[in-house]
């Protein structure tokens, strides 16, 4: 039998038909019934444990880590280039059973910060073509020495301006990564924030369907009784059949709200985790309020993100890179003036020793010099490198005014949409007095169906505005909180 012969405006059928409590029982039994019943297994998923659990296993917050790793890398990098380095090198040649030479030759090298080189030795070398400018002792020549920039290379060099921009890079990476997982977390719990829209739009229309489901049972009894006109019982179940689609609807969104928030969520497994259908979101409205962020005067708020800002911090950075950059640009515009002396020994033991003597009579010493003639590459390179620092301080002062005008947008908005909270929560109480009173009219026979599916309609729209509105203060809320930095 299809559910429409059920319907009371068959009353005289009906009545003939059916004992009151087998209606009665057909209507409590009908399939729509177990779709609102209440689930005592339910767990609620506050934002707190959302967030832990975006945090510590979303993959784009495990990349945010990689990018301070990188960071690292490269400092390790920069620092090899202070390494200790050994060099070794034989080099023999026999031509027709003739030993030209033999050379051997054995080096460590310890580099300092102020371009400083010191390095120790050991030359064996002999042959029947010996060069005799190659010419050492039987028992080989040991040294040690030092290398000294006395002009260029002396204050900065590439291996020491890479080593600080690594540095700087390192604190660079740091911010980029609390960015990374700033943004993340906003759109966490955006998409937290729309969950919980879906399930309070479906929790109000489930109570809105439970209303018209009483209402349904309570008109079809006195319209069999004879206290009703058919008229009203076909304006109940009209009520009711828009509920139910109403409420088959928000299912389905809460269902697909549920989904999208699946996204954020992994397990350490590093796994994609789908959210149970038996988990719904926390909100009780006066607890969250209550929570919600402490407004400060706007003024002090833009002064805390014109200093503390990763945004802001890191253009600072990379303006302190570039100009690190630009001192090793001016430091190339300086001559070549390298100095070496080495000391000389046939016996390394007499270094444990020393006499003035060693120093006059057995040592190496060389300079070199040059110099470009117009130093044309040099100021371009420093011309450059202004130009890249202007530029950089430009981007910083317009990413100042980017924040401020965020934030400016992100504060009025707050301010305005939570008097509309307000608001809304008065037009909620006011049009559920309404409804009250019309049902108390109804009951007294004062009033029909119609009028209080009206009063209803109203109330529920009220209800789901009133939502809608929350739902854009608390964006609004976590925006701001974004901006300032706060959502970790």
């Amino acid at each position: 039998m299809k559910k429409s012969k059920l319907h009371p405006v068959l009353g005289t059928w009906l009545i003939r038909t059916f004992h009151l409590k087998w209606l009665v029982a057909i209507i409590f039994f009908l399939p729509w019934n177990n779709s609102i019943a209440q689930n005592d297994s339910l767990r609620t998923f506050t934002l707190a444990e959302f967030l832990t659990i975006v945090k510590t296993y979303h993959p784009l917050a495990k990349q945010a880590d990689i990018v301070t790793d990188k960071a690292k890398a490269e400092l390790l990098i920069a620092r090899g280039g202070f390494d200790p380095m050994i060099y070794s090198d034989y080099d023999r040649k026999v031509f027709y059973g003739n030993n030209y030479y033999s050379f051997f030759g054995s080096e460590i090298k310890i580099p300092g910060w102020y371009g400083i080189e010191v390095k120790a030795g050991y030359d064996y070398t002999y042959g029947s073509n010996i060069n005799p400018s190659d010419y050492i002792p039987k028992t080989g020549l040991a040294y040690v020495g030092i290398s000294v920039p006395l002009l260029k290379g002396l204050f900065t060099d590439k291996k020491r301006a890479d080593l600080q921009k690594a540095k700087l890079f390192v604190s660079a990476s740091e911010q980029q990564r609390i960015l990374m997982l700033n943004d993340l977390l906003l759109d966490a719990v955006k998409g937290y924030y729309e969950w919980t829209l879906a399930y309070r739009n479906k929790r109000i229309i489930e109570d809105a369907l439970l209303l018209s489901k009483q209402r349904f049972e309570a008109t079809t009894q006195a319209t069999l009784l004879g206290d009703r006109a058919p008229i009203d019982s076909t304006e109940a179940m009209a009520q009711f059949q828009t509920r139910q689609y109403e409420y088959n609807q928000a299912n389905l969104d809460f269902q697909k709200a549920s989904f999208e928030l699946s996204n954020f969520l992994w397990t350490q497994n590093e796994q994609p985790y789908l959210l149970p259908s038996s988990v719904v979101p926390e909100f009780n409205d006066a607890a969250v309020f209550a929570q919600s962020v402490k407004l400060k005067p706007l003024t002090e708020l833009e002064q805390t993100i014109q200093t503390t800002h990763p945004n802001v911090l890191m253009y600072q950075l990379k303006v302190k890179q570039l100009e690190v950059e630009r001192k090793l640009k001016i430091e190339n515009l300086k001559p070549t003036l390298n100095a070496s002396y080495n000391l000389l020994s046939k016996d390394i033991t007499t270094w444990s020793n020393p006499e003035w003597s060693m120093f006059k009579d057995y040592y190496k010493f060389g300079v070199k010099f040059s110099m470009p003639l117009t130093f044309a590459q040099g100021r371009g390179d420093v011309r450059m490198a202004n130009l890249k620092i202007r530029e950089a301080k430009y981007d910083l002062e317009l990413k100042r005014n980017e924040l401020n005008n965020k934030l400016r947008s992100y504060y009025t908005e707050l301010v305005v949409l939570k008097d509309q909270v307000n608001l809304y929560k008065a037009t909620v109480a006011n049009y559920e007095k309404l409804y009250t009173g019309e049902v108390m009219r109804f009951n007294a026979g004062e009033s029909n169906v119609f009028l209080v599916n009206t009063r209803e309609n109203k109330w529920l729209e009220a209800q789901q505005k009133l939502a809608e509105v929350q739902l854009k203060y608390f964006k609004a809320e976590a925006a701001l909180k974004w901006v300032m930095m706060q959502l970790n």
